[in-house]
C-alpha cells in the first residue's frame, strides 16, 4: 500500500484551497472565521481519489497569510510532496518566497508547480509568469518539476494535473512501517462526545494498530489506542503517509498542539539539541551568540537560545554546527528538520538538521565538539554510532539507548556494534552493553590509582572493600547506574585489573606483605589473646599501647580473616583455640543435660558473668544456640 501526503504552500488568496476543491471536492475551509474572511487559517484535509485500490492520496490545505506561517509549518513537515501554488496573475509575491524557503529548509524534495487563476490573464503575461517562476525556483528542488497551469474556476488543467499527481506518487519512495518506529505530530486536539479525547496529525514513520500502548511525548503521558480513523474513515491500523485520527485513553486538556504520539521508550525529551544550522541567503537577519529564536518541528513551536560555538555571529548564507537550548522540553529525533524563524519581527531566517536529539550541555571552549558534530552529520553510519558510543560510555549504554541515539533500528545498531567490536574500539562488557575502549583506557587508570594508593596505605590489607570501590566508581561515573557499574566491575575482574575475594578488591598483581617486625608483633598479639583465654583483652586497648596504631588494627583485621581471632564483637576478639575450647565445653554440657544456663556456662569457663554472656550471644548470632526462658538449646 502507497500512502503519499501532499501540501500545498504559497501566498494567500492564490487558490490553494479552491484548487483541493477542483481536484478532490472537498472544501477545506471549515472554520466559520475561514468562510467569512476569505482566507485559511487553519490546517485543512482532504483525500483525492486513485483509481489504484493500492494507494492512498490526502492533500493538506495551509494557511498562506503570514500571520499564519506557524499553521502552515505545522501541516508541511509531514508530507511527502508539495504543490507551489502560484496565482498567475500576481506572480511571486512574499508568502511565496517564505513558503518555498521552509520546503527547503526542511528537505522536500518532491513536487509540481501549479500556476491559478490562468482564466484571468492574456497568454502573454501567462508566458511571462512562467519564465520568472521557472527563473526563481533555478536550483531548486523545484527547477525541473513540470508548471501546470490551471483555472479552478473553469476547470481548465485540472483534469491534466490530477493526472500527473496519480502518476508522480506511485514513483515515490515508501515509508518505513515498522512498528517500533511509530510517530506521529499531533496538530489538532479535540473532545468528541461519547468518544472523548481525538487528536488528528500526519503519520509520519511506523505503523499503529487499535488497543496499541502510546506515549505522548515530551509529557511522557501514557495512553491507549481505542479507536483510529484515517482519511475520515475507520480503520484497524494506520500507517506512515496517511492523515490520521486517533481516539486516545487520556484526557484532552493533558495534550496540547506540538505533541508527538510515539511508541513508548521511542523518544528522548530534552531540552537542547545539537545540529546543523543554515541561514538563508536572502535574509537580513544574522545570529549571534546566545540568540533567541522560534524553533519549529513537526507541529510543534518552542522558543530557544542559539549557542555559537566557532565565531560570534551566523551571518546570511553561512552554516555552522551549533547547540539550540530550550525553555521548555521537547521530543525529536536525531536526523530530523527543523525550520527557525526570527524572534521578533517573526520571520523565517533558516533551519536545518538534528544531529543529536539529547546532547549533554557543551561549553564554547571545548574543541571536540565540532569535530563529534561534523562526525555525526557526515560520517558513515558505523563513524557515528562510534561517537555516540564513546560519548555516552560512562553510562554504559545498552544496544536500545544506542539505537535511540543514533535513531537507527534495533538489529542494525547491534550490527554495527557487532562490526565495531571485531576492531578492538568497542568492547562487549556485558550482555548487549557496550563502551568504547578509549573510555576504558581513561578509567583503568582511576581505579589502579586508587588501590595502589589503598594498598600502599594498607599493604597488610588484602584489599579495599568491594562496595566501597563501587561507591567511588558512582561518584566517577556520573549518570552511571549501580547494576552497570556491577558489569563493568566484573569485566575489570575478566580483564585481570583486579581481582575479589571475600568481599575485598585487589589489584590483580597484588599480594599482601609482612616484614620481620610484623611477624614478630603478631606472634606477640597470638600470645596475649591465648593467655587472656576466655577475659578477652579489649581492642582498642591492644591497638592503644602498640608502637603503630595503624598497623596493630591491620594485623588484628588480618587475623581475624585468616581465623586465627574470632571476632565475638567489635571490641571484643577471642584466641581460635580459646574458642574452639568453650564450643566443646557448651555442646557436651548440653548434650549431658539438655540445656544450658549463663550461670552453667560461667561455672564451666570459670570466667565473669560479662565474657560469658558476650561468648554466649556470639553462638546465638552464629545459630549455635537459641535462648528461651533463660536456658539455650542446640540449634
Amino acid at each position: 500500500m502507497q500512502n503519499i501526503v501532499i501540501g500545498t504552500a504559497g501566498h494567500i488568496d492564490h487558490g490553494k484551497t479552491c484548487l483541493i476543491k477542483a481536484l478532490t471536492g472537498t472544501d477545506t475551509d471549515r472554520l466559520k472565521e475561514e468562510k467569512k474572511r476569505g482566507i485559511t487559517i487553519e490546517l485543512g484535509f482532504a483525500k483525492l481519489e486513485s483509481d489504484d485500490p493500492d494507494t492512498n492520496i490526502g492533500i493538506i490545505d495551509v494557511p498562506g497569510h503570514e500571520k499564519f506561517v506557524k499553521n502552515m509549518l505545522a501541516g508541511i513537515g509531514g508530507i511527502d510532496f508539495v504543490l507551489l501554488v502560484i496565482a498567475a496573475d500576481e506572480g511571486i509575491m512574499p508568502q511565496t518566497r517564505e513558503h518555498m524557503d521552509i520546503l527547503k529548509l526542511l528537505d522536500i524534495q518532491h513536487g509540481f508547480v501549479v500556476l491559478t487563476k490562468c482564466d484571468q490573464c492574456e497568454d502573454d503575461w501567462l508566458e511571462l509568469v512562467q519564465e520568472e517562476v521557472s527563473e526563481y525556483l533555478s536550483g531548486s528542488f523545484l527547477e525541473h518539476a513540470p508548471i501546470f497551469q490551471v483555472s479552478s474556476h473553469t476547470g481548465c488543467g485540472i483534469d491534466a494535473l490530477r493526472t500527473e499527481i496519480l502518476k508522480m506518487v506511485k514513483t515515490l519512495p515508501p515509508h518505513d512501517n515498522s512498528p517500533d518506529r511509530f510517530r506521529l505530530p499531533i496538530d489538532r486536539v479535540f473532545t468528541m462526545k461519547g468518544h472523548g479525547t481525538v487528536i488528528t496529525g500526519t503519520l509520519i514513520e511506523g505503523s499503529c494498530k487499535v488497543d496499541d500502548e502510546v506515549a505522548l511525548m515530551p509529557a511522557g503521558i501514557p495512553a491507549r489506542v481505542r479507536s483510529i480513523q484515517v482519511y475520515g474513515k475507520d480503520a484497524l491500523e494506520a500507517y506512515a503517509g496517511q492523515r490520521t485520527a486517533l481516539n486516545l485513553t487520556v484526557k484532552t486538556e493533558v495534550i496540547d498542539r506540538g505533541f508527538v504520539v510515539a511508541r513508548p521508550g521511542s523518544m528522548i525529551k530534552t531540552f537542547m539539541v545539537d545540529v546543523r544550522l543554515h541561514l538563508l541567503e536572502h535574509t537580513e537577519r544574522k545570529v549571534q551568540n546566545n540568540s533567541r529564536v522560534h524553533f519549529y518541528y513537526g507541529s510543534d513551536e518552542v522558543i530557544g537560545k542559539v549557542v555559537l560555538f566557532d565565531r560570534e555571529e551566523l551571518l546570511p548564507g553561512e552554516t555552522a554546527y551549533v547547540q539550540i537550548r530550550f525553555e521548555r522540553e521537547i521530543a525529536l529525533k536525531r536526523r530530523d528538520y527543523f525550520a527557525i524563524r526570527f524572534y521578533s519581527p517573526l520571520e523565517t531566517i533558516g533551519g536545518g538538521i538534528v544531529l543529536d536529539a539529547s546532547p549533554r550541555r557543551h561549553k564554547r571552549s571545548q574543541k571536540m565538539v565540532l569535530e563529534s558534530m561534523k562526525i555525526k552529520d557526515t560520517g558513515t553510519k558505523e563513524e557515528t554510532a562510534e561517537k555516540f558510543l564513546e560519548e555516552e560510555s560512562q553510562i554504559f549504554p545498552d544496544t536500545s539507548l544506542l539505537a535511540l541515539k543514533t535513531n537507527l533500528s534495533l538489529s542494525e545498531t547491534t550490527s554495527i556494534l557487532k562490526k565495531l567490536k571485531g576492531t578492538g574500539r568497542v568492547l562487549e562488557i556485558g550482555r548487549n552493553i557496550f563502551i568504547h575502549k578509549t573510555f576504558f583506557d581513561s578509567i583503568v587508570p582511576f581505579v589502579t590509582d586508587m588501590l595502589k594508593a589503598f594498598h600502599k596505605a594498607n599493604a597488610l590489607t588484602e584489599g579495599l572493600s568491594k562496595e566501597e570501590l563501587k561507591s567511588r566508581l558512582v561518584q566517577k561515573l556520573y549518570g552511571a547506574d549501580v547494576k552497570s557499574i556491577d558489569v563493568f566491575y566484573d569485566y575489570l575482574i575478566q580483564k585481570k585489573v583486579i581481582k575479589e575475594k571475600d568481599g575485598l578488591t585487589a589489584l590483580y598483581s597484588f599480594t599482601p606483605k609482612q616484614n620481620s617486625d610484623n611477624r614478630q608483633e603478631v606472634q606477640g598479639i597470638l600470645s596475649q589473646y591465648k593467655e587472656a583465654g576466655y577475659a578477652m583483652p579489649k581492642t582498642d586497648d591492644m591497638i592503644g599501647k602498640s608502637k603503630n596504631a595503624k598497623t596493630t588494627r591491620q594485623l588484628l583485621d588480618k587475623l581475624v580473616k585468616d581465623g586465627e581471632l574470632v571476632k565475638i564483637t567489635p571490641a571484643y576478639y577471642m584466641h581460635k583455640e580459646c574458642y574452639e575450647n568453650a564450643l566443646e565445653l557448651l555442646k557436651d554440657f548440653i548434650q549431658k543435660n539438655g540445656s544450658i544456663t549463663l550461670a552453667d556456662y560461667r561455672t564451666l569457663l570459670n570466667s565473669s558473668r560479662k565474657y560469658t554472656q558476650m561468648i554466649l550471644e556470639y553462638f546465638d548470632s552464629r545459630h549455635i544456640t537459641k535462648l528461651a526462658d533463660d536456658r539455650r538449646t542446640l540449634l
